[in-house]
């Protein structure tokens, strides 16, 4: 999404948050990418997800569908941890500031220093010259509306 990177890059986002169902080496990559492409921090979030998580997550919908349940529990016990979380804070010259463990799903946090950003921007900045606004032009329309729209 080169168009919706641009216009976050524009805002001179300081702290970017990847959202990924997990952070594989590929999203890892990715939020990195993102990272130097904006010069901003990144917080590459993943999901750990167990087989159980799976199933408690389906009872608590309370639906009546014996079928269901069962095509649940014939997930492989030896698969226990189906998303293993990988989450990761980037910062802008793409060095991995801090990392989870695999199937950690503990908080992970670290201090981000804003005034690096200033620097890197002399190296790359992507929302300034390197944009050429002399020959492009990117409009945002912010206006608040609808993602539905129903006409008859």
């Amino acid at each position: 999404m080169p168009l919706a990177r641009a216009a976050r890059h524009q805002h001179g986002e300081v702290l970017h948050f990847a959202l990924w169902p997990a952070v594989t080496e590929l999203h890892l990559l990715a939020s990195r990418h993102y990272a130097f492409e904006g010069q901003c921090y990144v917080a590459a979030a993943g999901t750990v997800l167990t087989r159980d998580d799976v199933l408690d997550g389906f009872d608590s919908l309370d639906i009546a569908e014996p079928d269901a349940r069962s095509i649940l529990e014939a997930i492989p016990a030896e698969r226990e941890l189906l998303k293993s979380g990988g989450s990761a804070i980037i910062g802008p010259d793409t060095s991995i500031i801090e990392v989870a463990a695999s199937g950690d799903p503990s908080t992970l946090s670290a201090t981000i220093d804003p005034g690096r950003l200033a620097e890197g921007r002399l190296y790359l900045d992507t929302a300034g010259h390197y944009s050429r606004p002399d020959i492009f032009e990117l409009h945002v329309d912010a206006r608040e509306r609808s993602g539905v729209r129903f006409t008859n």
